[in-house]
């Protein structure tokens, strides 16, 4: 194995880290920076790419690469959605989620009815959950955007950066998020028609943040992270066979992962990759393998891609939680077979950092 940093600065919370492989081969990741522990990606938003399949990175502002393409808010940008259709057309589509707003607007927010936190480095602004569905289109190589914006009424949610696009073209963008009683939701926001019809359909089951991953033509599996010790800690699965429209009842897998949710692709060769963070000792980062599309994961030969995390962040004023500050990976099969993997993780300098694990399966 071999790791390499992809962002590291003293000072800076650079975490969760989105992995986008161009047709072209070019690899990009797209990542917020702060000066504060930020799990909102509400702070800058920096994106670097490789021409040489991670061994190199360098900053872009590249308007063909989805990663820059623009949103109405950071978290916006992390989490959606964003490629290149069929017709040559740019698509954006995901929820807004969490945005910042002055902290005068709180009666305003609270008159709403929306969820209200404070703001992780500001005490001038609050963050406000504005669950409101969004896609948007550009014709002309991204120099100009056509919006559309869906409110949903008693929701409280975000989109998550693990969509997935189907052998047809149909995409599939996970939702995740709680209605009015507390009680947590899944959805999939589906555009089919070359990203130009869209629908919310739910998947009829609680759970968390969710990845996707096409196992057959049409046959969809969703596996979602469901929280902590409380729930088991066990990924969860729900499988569809009608391209993500409908959902079978979510069962318990045999992968365990307290409060870190997963990352799904499937590799040249047919079997499927599973990573994800694990937030428990010795904190670092794991993948799994299915040789059978799913039915079954090989738990008892689980690859340790990291032990060495679990470190405090040096921006948190309680030093002694490690946990929250490793984990979300992403993961691609470069040319020559082996697999990127990069995620966050802080080791013992307490500097928050994006890297990367460069392995063969």
């Amino acid at each position: 194995m071999e790791h390499t940093v992809i962002f590291k600065k003293d000072g800076i919370y650079g975490g969760f880290p989105i992995l986008n492989h161009l047709p072209d081969g070019r690899l990009t990741v797209g990542f917020s920076l702060s000066p504060f522990v930020d799990h909102y990606a509400v702070s800058d938003w920096k994106v670097l790419v490789s021409a040489d399949e991670g061994s190199t990175w360098e900053e872009t502002d590249d308007p063909t690469i989805p990663a820059t393409w623009p949103g109405a808010c950071p978290r916006e940008t992390s989490d959606r959605f964003a490629g290149v259709m069929p017709d040559g057309s740019y698509v954006c589509a995901g929820m807004v989620g969490f945005e910042s707003w002055r902290a005068e607007r709180r009666s305003e927010a609270e008159e709403r009815g929306l969820t209200l936190r404070d703001h992780p480095g500001d005490s001038d602004q609050i963050m406000v959950n504005r669950p409101t569905l969004f896609v948007q289109r550009s014709t002309d190589a991204g120099k100009t955007w056509d919006r559309q914006e869906w409110d949903v009424p008693g929701f409280h949610g975000t989109a998550f950066s693990r969509p997935t696009v189907l052998a047809d073209g149909t995409v599939l963008e996970p939702i995740y998020g709680s209605d009015l009683e507390g009680n947590s939701a899944l959805y999939v926001w589906r555009g089919s028609n070359g990203g130009r019809s869209w629908r919310l359909h739910p998947m009829g089951a609680p759970g968390d943040e969710t990845a996707f991953v096409e196992v057959s033509p049409g046959r969809v599996l969703a596996m979602s992270r469901t929280g902590g010790d409380d729930s088991g800690g066990y990924l969860v699965e729900m499988w569809s066979d009608d391209g993500g429209i409908t959902w079978s009842n979510a069962l318990n897998t045999d992968v365990w992962t307290p409060s870190s949710p997963p990352y799904l692709l499937k590799l040249r060769d047919g079997r499927l990759l599973l990573s994800h963070g694990y937030r428990r000792d010795p904190m670092g980062i794991r993948a799994v393998l299915s040789h059978d599309g799913g039915e079954t994961w090989d738990t008892d030969n689980t690859v340790v891609l990291r032990d060495d995390g679990g470190h405090p962040c040096q921006l948190r004023e309680d030093r002694t939680r490690s946990g929250s500050d490793i984990g979300y990976p992403h993961s691609t099969q470069l040319s020559d077979g082996s697999i990127l993997t990069v995620y966050y993780i802080t080791l013992e300098d307490g500097v928050t950092h994006s890297a990367a694990t460069r392995w063969e399966v």
